[in-house]
C-alpha cells in the first residue's frame, strides 16, 4: 500500500477531529514539525496537499528544486531526494524543512564539489534560509552529491536546492 498526499491530509484531518482543542494544537504544531502540514510566511498553517495559503492565498514556498538547466541528472537528484527524505524520517526530533541547499567547496583534490557540510534548511513560512548545523558525511546524501559531482563539477554561481519530500 502506498501513501499520497491526499492520505496524509485524510489523517491529518481524523486525528485534529477528535481531539480536544489543546490537544489540536499540539498536533498541528507536530504536523508542522514533521512536514504533514505547513505553515505559511503569514503564520497559518494549512493542509499538507494545498499550495496555496487558506488564509492569505500565498503560495507555498519551496515545492520545487532549484537546480542549474544541464545534462540530466534526475536520477542523481532522486537519489539525493530519498537520501534527505530517509535523513529526516530517522529523526523525528528535527524540524524537517521544506528544502536543503548545498553550497560549492573547492576543499576537496578533486576540484569543486557540493559540500556535506554548511547546508541550508529552507522553511515554508520563510523565504531565508537557515544554517543546518549537521554533517551530511557518510549518508546517502553525501553519496548522492558525490555521484552529482563527478557527474558535472558545480560552477560558480551553481544552486542545488532539493525539496525534501514528506511520503
Amino acid at each position: 500500500m502506498s501513501t499520497d498526499s491526499d492520505d496524509v491530509t485524510a489523517i491529518v484531518n481524523r486525528l485534529l477531529s477528535g481531539a480536544f482543542q489543546y490537544e489540536g494544537t499540539v498536533l498541528r504544531e507536530r504536523a508542522v514539525h514533521s512536514g504533514l502540514m505547513w505553515r505559511c510566511t503569514c503564520r497559518a498553517i494549512n493542509a499538507h496537499d494545498e499550495n496555496t495559503c487558506a488564509k492569505c492565498d500565498a503560495a507555498r514556498l519551496w515545492t520545487t528544486d532549484i537546480t542549474q538547466p544541464r545534462e540530466d541528472e534526475g536520477e542523481l537528484l532522486d537519489d539525493l531526494r530519498e537520501g534527505l527524505k530517509d535523513w529526516f524520517d530517522d529523526r523525528p526530533d528535527v524540524r524537517r524543512p521544506a528544502a536543503v541547499g548545498f553550497r560549492i567547496t573547492t576543499e576537496y583534490d578533486d576540484g569543486p564539489a557540493w559540500a556535506t557540510w554548511g547546508a541550508t534548511a529552507y522553511f515554508t513560512d520563510s523565504p531565508d534560509g537557515l544554517d543546518y548545523p549537521h554533517d551530511f558525511e557518510r549518508s546517502r546524501i553525501a553519496d548522492a552529491l558525490i555521484e552529482i559531482s563527478d557527474s558535472e563539477p558545480p560552477q560558480t554561481g551553481d544552486h542545488l536546492i532539493i525539496a525534501v519530500p514528506v511520503i
